[in-house]
């Protein structure tokens, strides 16, 4: 039988590939969408934009379109809510599920704090709910073939990730996000000013939108461990908005450390992107970019290049509609990297960037 399936909040864009894999899974069923009510102000519905994304899906994925996100609850009765909220929406959404024993997929970030983070675990677990956050990097062959590489510790042992990502931010100059097409819309700084990304009280800003995948990638590469971050955050060049679009970002170990950074002001067209991985032998890295054939290559400390063993790579790793239920399927475990324990990890990680950003000071990770 199939599961039925709901997606909550359109406030994402990553919505609309969502839709797009949950159409395509044979063992779900997209039985209805809604939208959750934002304090943001009301602009054109622009191609990314939460009214946009809301007719896309229901011109191409699913027609029961609710205004009320409870009722469509209490009338359909999923199995299973996608959540695609802004950050900030996202532990009280979680909250409606999980006491109508609705599991729940939520998109990455888990949520915009550390304590609603520890909210939506404890909510989970109070009411017997599965819960799980999606991170778009987990479908990728190519980083899946860079995990295996630095675990089978082909140059050694891990010393210090780095890792840096940019694009001209959510809803920028040339935007475009999978399961659309076309590029995002051009837009006045009035009008992005507006939006939910722009403004930190609502879950916004370069942090949680980039730093959050720097975090992963040092939980996924570096392990357990993470002692103290101290970050800078600035705004260079989005004055309309509240939130930080640039960061760096030194999370430290003993014995490792993660260098990341973030930019909502410079493309990946034009800035190397992806996790670099220095070891005791050498380096494992990602290269050519998420949009230029991305692969990963190797090399030991004369600059000779070390072959990076291949790795299957099944449906199982696809996308999150298919992870979920091929492991159902085969009784296994889902990836770690999903986990609500590991999240909230992550978002002890971010919560320790921006606060030192905040206070200037380097701060202590304490989940």
């Amino acid at each position: 039988m199939k599961k039925r399936a709901v997606i909550i909040g359109f406030s994402h864009m990553h919505v609309n590939e969502v839709a797009l894999y949950l159409s395509e899974q044979p063992d779900f069923d997209l039985a209805a969408a809604a939208p959750v009510k934002s304090a943001a102000e009301t602009i054109p519905p622009l191609r990314y934009t939460p009214e946009w994304n809301k007719q896309n899906i229901a011109d191409n994925y699913c027609s029961a379109i609710y205004d009320d996100y409870t009722k469509m609850l209490d009338e359909v009765k999923p199995d299973i809510a996608f959540i695609l909220t802004e950050n900030g929406q996202k532990a009280d959404v979680v909250e409606n599920c999980a006491r109508r024993g609705v599991d729940v997929c939520i998109e990455k970030p888990m949520a915009d704090t550390l304590e609603n983070a520890k909210k939506i675990k404890a909510c989970a677990e109070k009411y017997g709910i599965k819960a799980v956050v999606n991170w778009p990097v987990a479908w990728r062959d190519y980083v899946h073939k860079m995990v295996a590489a630095a675990q089978a510790k082909i140059v050694g042992e891990p010393l210090k990730l780095r890792y840096i990502n940019g694009h001209t931010g959510p809803l920028g100059k040339g935007a475009k996000h999978r399961g659309v097409t076309e590029n995002a819309q051009e837009m006045t700084d009035e009008q992005r000013a507006k939006t939910w990304w722009h403004q930190k009280k609502l879950g916004g800003g370069v942090f949680l939108d980039i730093c959050c995948y720097g975090c992963a990638f040092s939980k996924w590469l570096l392990g357990d461990g993470a002692k103290s971050v101290i970050a800078c955050g600035e705004n260079l060049n989005t004055p309309f908005g509240d939130t930080e679009d640039n960061f760096a970002a030194v999370i430290k170990y003993d014995g490792k450390m993660s260098v990341i950074e973030g930019t909502w002001t410079t493309p990946r067209a034009v800035i190397p992107s992806g996790p670099m991985l220095m070891c005791t032998d050498g380096v494992i890295m990602c290269t050519g970019g998420a949009e230029a054939s991305p692969g990963v290559k190797a090399f030991d400390m004369y600059g000779n290049e070390v072959e990076v063993p291949e790795i299957e790579f099944s449906d199982k790793y696809k996308n999150m509609p298919w992870h979920l239920a091929l492991t159902e399927r085969d009784g296994e475990d889902i990836l770690d990297l999903l986990t609500l324990d590991t999240n909230v990890e992550i978002m002890a990680m971010i919560d320790a960037a921006q606060k030192s950003s905040d206070s200037g000071k380097e701060e202590t990770i304490d989940v």
